[in-house]
Parts: structure tokens; sequence; C-alpha cells
């Protein structure tokens, strides 16, 4: 699959892909994988709404680029929060593939996105990560 980023256009079946393609690692029940594929896929159209607002925007920032940017990721993060702590009350497994799965793709944006240190989105990308671990480390 292209990178992320290089996309001419970028729909939730990409990041639907992404999260098949990252349950194929996984070693658990068909069962498990598809309520992880079920509940991994409802964060795709966020995330696909913060790339694509993302590569509209990053040549020509003005000052609500930031702010948009963070918005989108906190969404993101708080959607993310609520659909693991679900799945993770009825299956500890599930709620830790759900992680695997986003982290993955996440640090995969975060490695595709190069070297920009101060670059809000890639700030944003290492703050939703960091509240990922945080989510996990509350709940194990």
């Amino acid at each position: 699959m292209d990178p992320i980023l290089l996309k001419d256009t970028l729909g939730t079946q990409d990041i639907n892909l992404l999260i098949k393609q990252g349950l194929n690692d996984l070693e658990i029940s068909i069962k498990q994988k598809e309520s992880i594929y079920s509940a991994a896929k409802k964060l795709s159209s966020g995330f696909v709404d913060i790339i694509n607002f993302h590569t509209r925007n990053c040549e020509n920032r003005d000052a609500s680029y930031s702010f948009n940017v963070a918005v989108l990721f906190n969404k993101f993060t708080e959607d993310y929060r609520s659909i693991f702590i679900h799945n993770y009350k009825q299956d500890i497994l599930i709620g830790f593939g759900i992680s695997a799965i986003w982290m993955g793709i996440l640090n995969g944006l975060d490695a595709e996105s190069g070297i920009m240190p101060n670059h809000p989105f890639k700030r944003e990308i290492a703050t939703s990560l960091r509240t990922i671990s945080e989510i996990l480390d509350n709940k194990a």
C-alpha cells in the first residue's frame, strides 16, 4: 500500500484496508478479529478527516492550521478512548487489539511525516500516541 501522506485521495476504505492488514498479524480467534475490525474502523472517518485537512492545508498554513489539526486529533483520541474503554470492558484482547492496530497506523504516519520536530502535525501525532499509551497504562 502506498504511504498515506503520498496518496492523491484518501478514503476510509484505505484505512480499513490497513486495519485488515494489521489484523493478519494478530494471533487471536476470527470472532475477536471481527470485533476488533468492527470497533477499529469506527475511527477511520475521523482519521481520514485529519489527513485530508493536513494535505489540503499543509503547504499554505494560516494561523488556524495548528488549532484545527489539534482539534481534529483531540476528537480522534477522545473517540479512541470511548471505543477502547467500551471494548476493553467486554474483552481485554479486543481492547488491546484496537490499540495495537491504531498505534501501528499512527507510528507509520509518524515515520512517513519525516523529520519535522516543530511541525504542528508531527506534534499532534506524538500527542495522540502519548494519550493512547496513557489510556493503556491506566487500564492495564
